[in-house]
């Protein structure tokens, strides 16, 4: 009996464009007769660039349809592309598929063709066998089985294997300094404050879209979120005085009540951060008395209670920075840094009161928290590359989750969806400025800051973070930076003063002093500081003074290039200023605001501010310099610089717009300073498939 020909079917819509084919029909593309594996977002650009090709198509199109509308990061765009192009074996270099057309987008250049490709119908014996009773009852049974065992498989996959993070939504795209996201209770949407500097502002999100809503405060003060439950917000503010207060918020009238419950008081704590546990209705506050300021303990209390102190020891080389709660119990996450620059996570039950060091970091972490299941760890990376981390505590595996070309910072939260995570940056860029013209500047991309000028020859040192943390850069003349000292990793540097011989550089930071040779690559000494150091300044070429703040009082140190504490002025005084072209002459800051002449043995003698004269009284600063019997003031914002001649009173000079933020320095009349040049807070979100 003769065997029908096979039915033609409808040609299959199959596209050829170099060594590939890619059957639309199925998202299949194959090389070769061979199937090459892509994730779906891959199958969406590679369809919508053969839909469109010798086209340039930008990132904003590519949004709307890879994306469908939703915001992601400019990260999210090159990754994605780079993940096709190595699918196709493309070189981004010289394309053979994917061009990239600077500033403007890019183009698929390869010619694409339509194939028809045939596909046959089974033959009426091969029907007339499939539907004999027999066959067919045998077919229904194996078909059910495996069926069932497809899905008992898919199932255990699904239930073990991990989510893949690699794309980001942005969330918002307006200027501010976004913070302490808190996702309202039973919703997708979360608040979160928006810090211009002049206020504070709460604001809504979808989670998914850049396109957050204002919330009507109702006047309220707010300072930080803490939580949303049982319908409530929890906030720390003003109401009066300092505390945490629960009021209402409608999400459909985005509006916050009028009426305020007092949960409890600040009292005499200067508060770091707080978290509230719905579990057992507990605020948790990491803060320190306002007369111990560097040595942050844990409080609690419940509504209507004052907090009260709990004990926890993580031993004297380790100082709390952050906390976290554990969604799952009552056990509370630090984040702490020691002494020697490490990080450390540490586990802490209330209830048992103890204490268990789960990880410990080499570099300096700002915040960690619990993941979703408390097995884990989710953290930030160093600035400048810094990414959000997975760490399993059990295998001691990391897992990327984000990484957005900003420095991320501060705030990392769990998304109700039980996989996803939101987080905000904190993106900063501050280059070497000129107040007027001088030599070219090697600024880098990220933060170039504290210029100071060498003493004995032309150029200037500064601090800089382009190698990946901070280090000491020079720059002669026209000449490009190089590295003068390689600082440990973890080393973080506020600021930096040189020595008038040029011979030592002295490096600050909150609790911890560097003295640096630049002759010597090698000689690095420091010392830890029991207080807040914040100012520095060299007296000769082997002594300087530091301002450090304990017990409320700010106290001035006077050291020696051995790092030995040789003298201390009266607390009458904050600073001691000196003048490079009058050696002879020091001048010290008073505590009261005025500027006071004095003699450079009066720094080894209990002098009192009734026993100098004072030149005059000092407006509002962040620094102060002299040089050549001209005080430079930086304005306590660092907008402007104002100028004072100094003779038997303050005459004043000058006053001039500028953009100081992180240091300035002044040579011969010449201005040279650190300012923004970019600045960037957003919140974003990781999205797991």
């Amino acid at each position: 009996m003769l065997q029908r020909k096979p039915k033609k079917n409808k040609t299959m819509p199959v596209l050829q464009f170099g060594d590939f084919q890619f059957d639309i029909a199925l998202s299949r593309l194959t090389h070769a007769h061979a199937q090459v594996s892509l994730d779906p977002r891959q199958i969406a650009l590679l369809t919508y660039f053969l839909q469109n090709p010798q086209r340039i198509i930008n990132r904003d199109e590519l949004q709307t349809h890879i994306w469908q509308g939703v915001i992601v990061t400019d990260n999210a765009i090159n990754k994605l592309i780079a993940n096709l192009r190595k699918a196709l074996r493309d070189d981004a270099k010289e394309p053979k598929y994917v061009q990239t057309v600077p500033k403007l987008g890019y183009r698929f250049v390869c010619d694409v063709t339509p194939i028809e490709v045939e596909r046959a119908k089974p033959n009426n014996q091969s029907q007339q066998t499939v539907n004999s009773p027999q066959f067919s009852s045998v077919w229904v049974v194996g078909t059910t089985v495996l069926i069932i065992c497809t899905f008992i498989f898919w199932l255990i996959q699904s239930s073990s294997s991990d989510p893949s993070f690699g794309d980001t939504n942005t969330l918002t795209r307006f200027h501010g300094l976004k913070h302490t996201p808190v996702f309202i209770e039973n919703e997708n949407n979360f608040l979160f404050i928006n810090d211009t500097h002049r206020n504070k502002t709460v604001w809504l999100s979808d989670s998914n879209t850049a396109l957050p809503q204002q919330i009507n405060q109702s006047g309220r003060f707010i300072d930080d979120l803490i939580s949303h439950y049982n319908g409530k917000l929890l906030y720390k503010g003003y109401e009066q005085e300092c505390g945490w207060f629960i009021t209402n918020f409608n999400i459909k009238s985005s509006q916050i009540g009028k009426h305020v419950e007092q949960f409890t008081l600040c009292g005499n704590l200067a508060v770091h951060s707080s978290k509230f546990n719905e579990r057992n209705e507990t605020l948790y506050v990491l803060a320190h008395p306002k007369k111990q300021e560097h040595l942050n303990q844990l409080y609690h209390a419940q509504l209507g209670q004052p907090l009260a102190l709990l004990s926890v020891d993580l031993g004297e080389n380790w100082r709390i920075v952050a906390m976290d709660l554990s969604q799952l119990d009552n056990r509370v996450l630090f984040t702490a840094h020691s002494l020697d620059g490490k990080s450390g996570a540490f586990s802490y039950d209330p209830t048992l009161n103890e204490v268990k060091k789960l990880t410990e970091f080499e570099t300096l972490v700002e915040h960690i928290v619990w993941d979703h299941n408390a097995q884990g760890v989710v953290f930030i990376t160093q600035a400048p590359n810094s990414r959000l981390m997975h760490l399993d505590l059990q295998s001691n595996n990391t897992q990327l989750l984000a990484n957005v070309n900003e420095r991320l910072c501060c705030n990392i939260v769990r998304h109700p969806n039980l996989i996803d995570y939101v987080f905000t940056s904190s993106d900063i860029n501050t280059d070497i400025k000129w107040l007027s013209a001088n030599y070219s500047l090697d600024n880098s991309s990220v933060i170039d800051r504290e210029p100071v000028f060498a003493n004995t020859k032309e150029g200037h040192y500064f601090l800089s973070n382009r190698s990946g943390s901070s280090q000491i850069y020079y720059q002669a003349p026209n000449k490009h930076a190089r590295l003068v000292t390689e600082l440990a990793k973890n080393v973080r540097v506020d600021s930096m003063a040189l020595s008038n011989d040029d011979t030592f550089l002295l490096l600050r930071d909150k609790h911890r002093l560097w003295l640096v040779s630049t002759k010597d690559e090698v000689s690095i000494n420091n010392t830890f500081i029991d207080g807040y150091a914040y100012a520095e300044h060299w007296l000769s070429n082997t002594l300087f003074s530091v301002t450090v703040k304990q017990h409320k009082v700010k106290h001035v140190f006077i050291f020696n290039t051995q790092m030995q504490k040789i003298a201390q002025l009266q607390d009458d005084f904050t600073q001691i200023l000196t003048d490079p072209l009058d050696p002879a002459t020091y001048y010290f800051v008073g505590s009261e605001g005025k500027l006071y002449r004095a003699s450079p043995e009066q720094i080894f003698s209990p002098t009192t501010a009734q026993q100098l004269s004072a030149i005059g009284d000092l407006p509002e600063f962040s620094r102060l310099l002299i040089e050549d019997r001209i005080l430079y003031v930086v304005s306590r914002y660092g907008d402007t610089l104002s100028t004072y001649k100094i003779g038997d009173t303050l005459q004043f000079l000058s006053k001039q717009p500028i953009n100081v933020y992180l240091g300035f320095d002044v040579k011969n009349g010449q201005v040279i300073y650190s300012g923004k040049t970019h600045y960037r807070s957003e919140v974003y979100r990781t999205v797991a498939y």
